[in-house]
């Protein structure tokens, strides 16, 4: 009976620190693969010998759990995100070739910037059928160099305030105004 009784103890010590580091930590808000007729972003290199049907793009959106207040995330809708690139072989994702992380600020809309390993990149999100027929949500990379303009010129204020002294090197990059 005592043996029993120190289990059960020692995995609920394990399960309270897994949801006390969850709490500490976010969760994820949000899991969106990239569009298949999407380019890759910036922030993802294609190995070589492999082309980009051969990947697959996740992105991974992360909210705190604390100080949540109305259903607004801590800074203006302003996420930690984390993407990776994955191959695709016999319809299973065999293994992570790359990784990064960074922020991601929302705008009004379907789009967002998200600034990975330091690279923005503007995205959208659209709706596709996936592989069983129903509409999913995917994202894809915004390459509409007006549609780029725009968006940064009606969100300069919010953008400025969310991302800070770097907004202008990230607009240059944005615009691809020798900003590489």
């Amino acid at each position: 009976m005592s043996k029993c009784f120190l289990r059960t103890k020692k995995y609920l010590l394990i399960v309270a620190i897994c949801l006390s580091c969850c709490a500490i930590n976010g969760c994820v808000v949000s899991i969106f693969p990239l569009a298949t007729d999407s380019r890759l972003p910036k922030w993802l290199t294609l190995p070589p010998g492999l082309t980009r049907a051969d990947v697959i793009v996740i992105r991974a959106s992360m909210g705190p759990t604390r100080g949540v207040k109305y259903n607004t995330f801590g800074n203006n809708n302003v996420f930690d995100i984390d993407a990776a690139l994955l191959v695709k072989r016999h319809k299973k994702l065999d293994k992570t070739l790359a990784k990064g992380s960074g922020k991601l600020f929302l705008l009004p809309g379907l789009y967002n910037v998200s600034i990975i390993n330091g690279m923005p990149e503007i995205t959208g999100f659209t709706r596709l059928k996936n592989e069983h027929g129903d509409l999913f949500p995917y994202f894809y990379v915004v390459d509409d160099p007006t549609l780029k303009r725009k968006l940064l010129d009606e969100n300069e204020k919010k953008l400025l305030e969310e991302i800070g002294a770097d907004y202008p090197a990230v607009r240059k990059k944005l615009l691809d105004e020798n900003g590489r």
